[in-house]
């Protein structure tokens, strides 16, 4: 297996990325974007990365540009994550990567950013992995806006979150999602971890990962 760091171009400081895959370039990439606290080398997003390289992919986890552990403490709008988002597909592109080949992985802030970038360019995916969906700041509020043209740029997507995840919930992800394949995950919260039990927290990741692999293959 190789691995690699990278640099993505930006209009500024550049995406750090990290990418595995088999001897040659797989012609298909699976793409981590991540969240604002959990980031690529949380356990979940570290090993759907693993588990992509190894199915056969172009697996890739970016960062944003002062977002993730590195620079928590730099200044950073997060409508940047959507601008970051379209740099690395600016970038996949350019490597010869085809929308259509291209499985985004989203975690969290990541959807935020995959769903702002499609809502503003003209992109349309086969398929995509919302993990702990953004769908509003606040119980009771509203679903973000961004959501509502997300089905008319991916053909299927996976959904997964918590019944204790304070930004989703059951009613409002079959609303936005209707022909989506979703699960909801008793008793996790927002990071999928089961408070004071950790064994089923591994548990829900390890299944969680293995339903991703059955749903990119």
């Amino acid at each position: 297996m190789l691995t690699k760091e990278i640099k993505i171009p930006t209009s500024g400081r550049p995406i750090e990325a990290y990418t595995m895959h088999q001897e040659k370039r797989p012609d298909k990439a699976f793409l981590i974007l991540p969240g604002k606290g959990y980031t690529i080398n949380h356990f979940l997003l570290d090993f759907l990365w693993r588990m992509a390289a190894e199915a056969g992919f172009y697996a890739i986890k970016a960062e944003y540009r002062g977002y993730t552990y590195r620079h928590l403490g730099e200044p950073y709008d997060a409508k940047q994550s959507i601008q970051d988002a379209g740099f690395i597909f600016e970038f996949l592109a350019d490597q010869g990567l085809k929308p259509e080949n291209i499985v985004p992985c989203t975690k969290s802030l990541g959807t935020i950013a995959l769903a702002g970038m499609l809502e503003n360019q003209n992109i349309c995916l086969q398929k995509a992995v919302l993990l702990t969906p953004v769908m509003y700041y606040k119980k009771g509020s509203d679903t973000l806006p961004l959501w509502s043209g997300f089905n008319t740029k991916v053909a299927e997507s996976y959904v997964v979150f918590g019944t204790e995840d304070p930004f989703c919930d059951m009613d409002t992800a079959a609303t936005v999602f209707p022909t989506a394949a979703i699960d909801c995950c008793e008793g996790a919260d927002h990071g999928l971890y089961i408070e004071n039990n950790y064994k089923m927290t591994m548990k829900i990741n390890e299944q969680i990962i293995e339903k991703v692999k059955k749903f990119i293959l």
